[in-house]
């Protein structure tokens, strides 16, 4: 058998073993969701001394702990990345689903009863994941306690100085690589849940949208109400055979009075209320409408 220097990549699990792996799958989830709303300690359990060098410790062996110190460093701010990420997306699905789960609510007709429950069922099961997934990532990117060498690296019980020995300076950087990985997997598994609760809510938020637009597209749309501002110089065909017959109608009165074949003062009042007409035509072709234009009409200019 030829030897491997490069790793492939995980297999896929057996069959036979997929219900063991989907038990310990959502054993992690609740110990995940468990591990959300529990307080904990502010820093991991203290981890006995590394013992004492049977030899002299080498530059190289005390650059190799600097350097495992580094790692443990370098992996604290990865893991605070991903929830400051995954943090950002949240602040863009919270006013899109609250503004979907309003529309849903208020927009949904009464006719398909079923699907606005599953559709609002399923909203409100995103917004608690969402919630759940919130409240891992502030739990993340909050602020951890991280060991580090101090003045006490330095500076002994009795205040003075201590003479440096590459020993005492490994095992102290050693001590705290440990305890800052502890504390680096006890942030991972919040940015685990972060990750998990916010991919469940996308999916709820996209399964919850199906039926919604299938309601939402037998809708009949709603009618629009158009306000015009401004003058309007409203002309048409009825309006100038209006004014026409006005012009006849005055003329046969004139005629009438001419003739004196009527009253006299009964027609200047007709011919007083005709005037009154001209001019309201007039000024309707001159000003604009006092108020909105009906429904789902737009007056033309």
């Amino acid at each position: 058998m030829s030897p491997r220097f490069i790793a492939e990549p995980p297999l896929p699990v057996e069959r036979r073993s997929l219900a063991k792996h989907l038990r310990l799958t959502l054993a992690r989830l609740w110990f995940i969701l468990w591990q959300i709303c529990v307080p904990f300690k502010g820093q991991p359990e203290p981890v006995d001394d590394v013992p004492e060098p049977s030899s002299e410790i080498t530059e190289e062996q005390v650059k190799q702990c600097q350097w495992i110190f580094d790692q443990a460093a370098a992996r604290r701010v990865i893991l605070e990345q991903k929830a400051q990420s995954t943090f950002g997306l949240m602040l863009f699905l919270v006013p899109l689903l609250a503004s979907l789960f309003v529309f849903v609510i208020s927009k949904s007709p009464a006719s398909h009863p079923a699907l606005r429950e599953f559709g609002i069922g399923l909203l409100a099961i995103s917004g608690v994941l969402l919630f759940l997934g919130f409240t891992a990532a502030v739990r993340a990117i909050s602020v951890k306690t991280l060991e580090t060498l101090f003045v006490h690296s330095v500076i002994d019980e009795t205040g003075k100085f201590r003479e440096y020995k590459k020993a005492f300076h490994a095992r102290g950087l050693l001590y705290c690589a440990a305890m800052n990985e502890a504390m680096n997997d006890h942030i991972a598994q919040f940015v685990k849940g972060t990750h998990i609760l916010t991919a469940a809510a996308v999916i709820g938020l996209v399964v919850a949208a199906i039926p919604t637009s299938y309601v939402l597209s037998g809708l009949p749309s709603s009618p629009t109400e158009t306000r015009i501002v401004g003058p309007v110089d409203v002309s048409s065909t009825e309006f100038s055979d209006i004014r026409a017959d006005l012009a006849n109608l005055k003329v046969d009165i004139e005629k009438l009075k001419a003739s004196g074949r009527a009253a006299n003062d009964g027609l200047k009042l007709v011919g007083k209320k005709v005037s009154q007409i001209e001019a309201k035509i007039s000024k309707l072709q001159r000003a604009s409408p006092p108020g909105p234009a009906r429904k789902g009409t737009t007056p033309a200019r």
